[in-house]
């Protein structure tokens, strides 16, 4: 899903975090190096930051592209039978970890354990958490979540 003539394009192409809201219609089998483990259908939100060249915008963009080499964990999600859904996002010079406590209180839980944190030194149990919810309520409780740690959210929804 390209910039030309998609709702992607309306992402800043600043720096910033962003959480994805992912849903996966049918099971999905991830590898973390040599482990491997098995999503099962619902609701997933992956959070991540973007600080190079494009910024948010090119981030994202990357993520809604289904053809792409499987770069990072959340590529096993955004070429599978998956659909991203929104994408929740704010300008900042922080990180993705800063949402984490706040998912958590607010019900989200860790499915897989290192997911997208490989490189986190924050102690994150994972950038990947589910949640049992409709998808519009997902939606805000990640708003939720960024108002909780300090960031002024923006939505992107696709239907």
């Amino acid at each position: 899903m390209p910039c030309s003539g998609s709702s992607s394009c309306a992402l800043p192409s600043d720096g910033g975090v962003y959480a994805l809201v992912i849903e996966l219609a049918e099971r999905v089998q991830v590898k973390l190096g040599r482990r491997a483990a098995e999503l099962g259908p619902g609701l997933y939100v992956y959070i991540g930051s973007a600080r190079g060249p494009g910024g948010l915008r090119a981030r994202v963009e990357r993520h809604l592209r289904r053809e792409k080499k499987v770069k990072w964990h959340v590529d096993q999600l955004t070429t599978a039978a998956s659909r991203v859904l929104a994408v929740v996002y704010a300008l900042s010079e922080g990180r993705e970890c800063a949402l984490t406590p706040h998912l958590e209180q607010l019900g989200f839980r860790h499915p897989v354990p290192g997911f997208g944190s490989s490189d986190c030194s924050y102690g994150c149990a994972s950038h990947l958490l589910q949640v049992d919810c409709s998808p519009a309520a997902a939606v805000e409780l990640v708003k939720e979540a960024f108002r909780r740690a300090q960031l002024k959210p923006e939505e992107l929804r696709f239907s």
